[in-house]
């Protein structure tokens, strides 16, 4: 019964997709979100470590009302996808902040290591990559590969080849091969899945992230490129490079070199979510993974 309630809610939507498009599933959203916000309890607790942080000062109400806009965003964002499996000739307008940047790396025979975090349009922006004259691969967890997974089942074509996390290695060894190729490698720098984490800071308490990425591109001399992606408006997103950092050990001390690495990392994140705080798609405490 509880499946079958899942799977409800995303058929309605998709009826709703059907039926009048975007504005009318948006125009529906409003309601169900605000009823979910109001009745359920665990959407709180769930985005309480962040919104904690990120509205530090706000009242009780004050809360209740980001957690209603984060999911109003969310919403949005699974329907824009949905919207596109459903009627391909959707429009929707992509840009690429620093794509120059990017292919500039490429064009010098150089692989790169591209670290995403969950925020924003990040399934999008996998997709968004498909431009560059390269191959693209992604190492992803269980719960990530499944996500993307239902986003190309709506008719999309995967535009990036799955490396699996839980592989040999954690896909490392395939994804230095990849890189020597002159390829991209994406990977989330945002959730520690079992593997070596790093401590710092984010929205001012401390938090373990995972250096995967950064061993990685030390290990194969390729640059980490941190890309973040935004909703801009009803039809539009915007994949933008916020960081470009060059890890390795030679000469420096590994343990503060990854220290470096995901400190930057942070920094770039928090960035992202003082300017945009409504487009965080993590719904678990990451300060205590």
């Amino acid at each position: 019964m509880k499946k079958t309630g899942k799977q409800l809610g995303p058929m309605f939507f998709y009826l709703m997709i059907f039926i009048g498009g975007q504005r009318l599933a948006y125009l529906v959203l409003h309601p169900v979100v605000l009823a979910y916000v109001v009745c359920s309890t665990t959407i709180h607790k769930r985005l309480g470590p962040y919104v904690n942080r990120r509205f530090p000062h706000g009242s009780w109400l004050h809360k209740r009302v980001q957690v209603y806009q984060i999911i109003i965003g969310l919403g949005k964002m699974l329907i824009d996808r949905a919207l596109l499996g459903i009627k391909p000739d959707s429009h929707f307008e992509g840009t690429f902040e620093g794509l120059d940047r990017l292919q500039d790396i490429l064009d010098s025979g150089s692989g790169a290591v591209v670290v995403l975090a969950h925020v924003g349009t990040w399934q999008t922006a996998m997709a968004h990559l498909a431009g560059l004259n390269t191959k693209i691969h992604a190492i992803m967890a269980h719960n990530e590969e499944a996500m993307t997974k239902h986003f190309y089942e709506m008719g999309r074509s995967r535009s990036f080849q799955i490396i699996d996390a839980q592989g040999f290695m954690g896909g490392m060894i395939e994804a230095a091969a990849i890189l020597a190729k002159g390829e991209l490698v994406l990977i989330m720098g945002d959730r520690a899945e079992g593997g070596q984490t790093m401590p710092t800071q984010f929205l001012g308490s401390p938090i373990n992230l995972p250096v995967a990425a950064y061993n990685l591109a030390a290990v194969t001399n390729t640059p980490i490129i941190i890309a973040f992606s935004v909703k801009t408006g009803t039809t539009s997103h915007t994949l933008k490079i916020w960081d470009i950092i060059h890890p390795h050990f030679a000469g420096r001390e590994k343990k503060a070199e990854l220290s470096r690495c995901v400190s930057r990392f942070s920094k770039g994140l928090q960035d992202y979510v003082e300017q945009y705080p409504h487009q965080w798609g993590n719904f678990f405490d990451i300060w205590q993974q």
